[in-house]
């Protein structure tokens, strides 16, 4: 090691030193706050006016499905991802437009909407 350096890790250790050779500063305790979740909870759901039941949201993406031939419409799939209540269903939605964004088609996102929309009672036709 040069000269140099050594005077540079003296100046720096001496930094330190008279940093730290203060008497500590009182530290404010606070509470953390509650972490955001991305959920709504179940009072937003409620008065969400946008938000979709299950139901609602299955009819959606079975009217879209229809209407476009059984190619479904991003722009509906996100909507269906960001206002439904059923976690599952807006997973399995969003899940569809990152396959669709990426490939092109979604078949497994969108088998897997079908499965939940039947127990949800609504019945969306295979391509």
């Amino acid at each position: 090691m040069g000269a140099g350096c050594l005077k540079a890790l003296l100046v720096i250790a001496a930094i330190l030193a008279i940093g730290c050779g203060g008497t500590p500063q009182p530290v404010a305790r606070t509470s953390p706050a509650p972490p955001r979740t991305s959920q709504p909870t179940a009072r937003q759901q409620v008065t969400d006016p946008a938000a979709l039941s299950r139901g609602q949201a299955c009819q959606q993406l079975r009217a879209d499905l229809i209407g476009n031939q059984g190619v479904p419409d991003i722009p509906t799939l996100r909507r269906i991802a960001d206002h439904v209540t059923a976690p599952r269903i807006a997973a399995d939605a969003r899940t569809a437009v990152r396959d669709i964004d990426h490939t092109g088609i979604a078949p497994l996102a969108l088998g897997l909407l079908r499965d939940e929309c039947a127990r949800a009672g609504v019945r969306i036709p295979a391509p």
